[in-house]
């Protein structure tokens, strides 16, 4: 199989997301970002000084893992939008590549996305303020 096809293998997606998913919790659980230098700065603070939509992400979500809820959303309410998410893409493929079972999609199209910009560009604009 080249790379192409193994790239377009439903299974190998699968499992290169569930993978990808665990590593980046299992990172944010154990190495707090808030204590921790190697994580990269943020390069549109560093640029402008000004926060930008996922400024405090990595951190909120960390706070998250821990069940710190009130923290988590001080430093990012996004984190509540993006872990949702998250997590039912790791459940949508372990269901596809383990029981080989398709779970519904969530929907998108071009009006969600574009309420989606609209709500990100509102916070980025108003956490800045």
């Amino acid at each position: 199989m080249n790379v192409y096809g193994l790239l377009e293998n439903k299974k190998f997606q699968g499992t290169a997301v569930i993978t990808a998913a665990v590593f980046f919790i299992v990172v944010l659980f154990f190495w707090d970002p808030a204590v921790l230098n190697y994580y990269p700065p943020c390069l549109f603070e560093s640029v402008t000084g000004l926060l930008c939509p996922g400024c405090g992400g990595m951190r909120g979500t960390h706070q998250l893992l821990h069940f710190n809820f009130f923290d988590a959303y001080t430093l990012n309410p996004l984190v509540y939008v993006s872990t949702p998410l998250i997590l039912y893409s790791i459940v949508y493929y372990f269901a596809l590549v383990v029981y080989k079972k398709q779970l519904p999609k969530v929907p998108i199209n071009p009006k969600s996305i574009t309420i989606a910009g609209v709500l990100v560009l509102l916070f980025w604009i108003f956490r800045n303020l």
